[in-house]
């Protein structure tokens, strides 16, 4: 019997590590998203009014499940990797446009590489 409840233990702590095997531990200091956008004039809680404004949240371009599933086409397809990631591109594309529309710039980091230059805080239409 002590077997079982010394290998149930281990099951327990393996399967609530993995993850931070997988993509490492979470920074604690990080400060959120929304901070990597700044408008000279715009005060901390006014950014988080013109984030939601622009569909996200007051971290920055979050978005629940609904939005996505509203944002879906059909040539997303049915299932899969871009039946999910396609809308939600589309919604942090569409974020990024409003914030800079408001006269936000972006001062986070854009790497030399497709993902970042495709983003419209980077340059991207």
């Amino acid at each position: 019997m002590l077997v079982c409840w010394y290998v149930g233990m281990l099951a327990i702590l393996v399967g609530c590590s993995y993850p931070v095997i997988l993509v490492g531990p979470r920074p604690k200091d990080s400060p959120p998203r929304i901070e990597s956008w700044v408008k000279a004039d715009a005060s901390a809680e006014q950014r988080v009014l013109d984030s939601k404004d622009c569909g996200g949240t007051p971290l920055g371009s979050n978005f629940n499940d609904q939005q996505i599933e509203a944002e879906w086409q059909p040539s997303d397809g049915y299932g899969g990797y871009d039946s999910y990631f396609a809308p939600l591109y589309r919604l942090h594309d569409k974020w990024e446009r409003c914030m800079l529309n408001k006269d936000y710039q972006y001062t986070g980091q854009c790497l030399d590489n497709p993902v970042s230059s495709s983003r419209p805080a980077c340059g991207a239409p």
